[in-house]
């Protein structure tokens, strides 16, 4: 029976590991940086992003996950760097992410063109005392690792005017295999499988009152893809009402300019899958704050 959960076990992991392997969030256009390593200094500011979201609101071991980011360009803005701390909760698996940015930027066009590497861990922690086993013959093995650490890579493309942005990222480059039984990896099948987003944004002035903004997100993982398309109807430069279309999800997002400097948003995903029968939706919540470091001259207000 252990021989068959191992097998079971071996083979989960991989198949999670090529489908969703990283958080999903609906406020991705307010957080670039987490789509994009060469997102970093393009707000020509010091942009630090807090996200929390709960998904699948009342299913038991549903994922919750917290996200921080930060970055800046450099004194001379040709370069731009950046942090990022992300929690992410699954039922018994908690994984935490940390990884610096870098970024080159040149000038092209009305715009600028920039390059990007993140680098950095990725922590795995198993609590296998939350798992109810029907037989105890089932029970996962005591040879079961409890956390182990890989490290991660990412690289990205990423232009942008005052109000279009175009962007190519790879996740995970270096492939990374990790192993759940013991800590040799050099039979493993497991790992994080490399894959690439490509967005796209545009800002559409209609007058000096309201500004249509609109972007997509394309998620793709070996042959499988899927879209994030996202609306959303900006008043005064302070008041953002929209909605994103996602396979089997409908999601109402706001957002509310404080001020210059501090801002704020929300999300609510309406699920239209099986999971929709057992939860009360997912919800999203970020928090944003820019300060210029340098005392330049900054382009507002600024759209993306």
């Amino acid at each position: 029976m252990k021989r068959i959960l191992l097998s079971i076990l071996f083979f989960v992991e991989a198949l999670m590991s090529f489908s969703q392997q990283d958080p999903q969030y609906s406020l991705y256009m307010f957080n670039p940086l987490g789509v994009n390593p060469g997102y970093a200094g393009s707000r020509e500011l010091l942009s630090a992003v807090l996200i929390h979201r709960s998904q699948w609101i009342g299913l038991d071991g549903a994922p919750e996950t917290q996200s921080f980011a930060i970055n800046t360009p450099l004194k001379n803005k040709n370069m731009g760097v950046g942090l990022q701390i992300v929690s992410d909760k699954i039922g018994p698996k908690t994984t935490q992410l940390l990884k610096g940015t870098y970024a080159y930027r040149l000038k092209l066009g009305g715009g600028k063109l920039a390059f990007g590497l993140s680098g950095g861990v990725i922590n795995y922690n198993y609590n296998w005392g939350k798992i109810e086993y029907k037989e105890q013959d089932d029970a996962i093995p005591t040879t079961a690792s409890n956390s182990f650490m890989i490290p991660s890579f990412d690289f990205g493309i990423y232009y942008n005017t005052h109000t279009f942005y175009l962007g190519l990222s790879t996740e995970h480059l270096n492939e990374a295999k990790y192993n759940l039984i013991s800590v040799d990896t050099t039979n493993s099948t497991a790992k994080k499988y490399a894959n690439s987003k490509l967005t796209v944004g545009k800002a559409f002035i209609l007058n000096d009152n309201v500004v249509l903004k609109t972007s997509l997100l394309v998620r793709m993982s070996g042959t499988s893809a899927s879209a994030d398309l996202n609306s959303g109807l900006l008043f005064k430069n302070k008041f953002l009402f929209g909605v994103s279309l996602r396979r089997n999800a409908l999601i109402l997002l706001s957002e509310i300019n404080l001020s210059k400097k501090l801002r704020m948003g929300l999300a609510y995903d309406l699920d239209a899958n099986d999971v929709a029968n057992s939860s009360s939706g997912s919800i999203e919540f970020f928090l944003g704050y820019d300060v210029s470091l340098f005392k330049s001259k900054v382009v507002s207000p600024r759209y993306f």
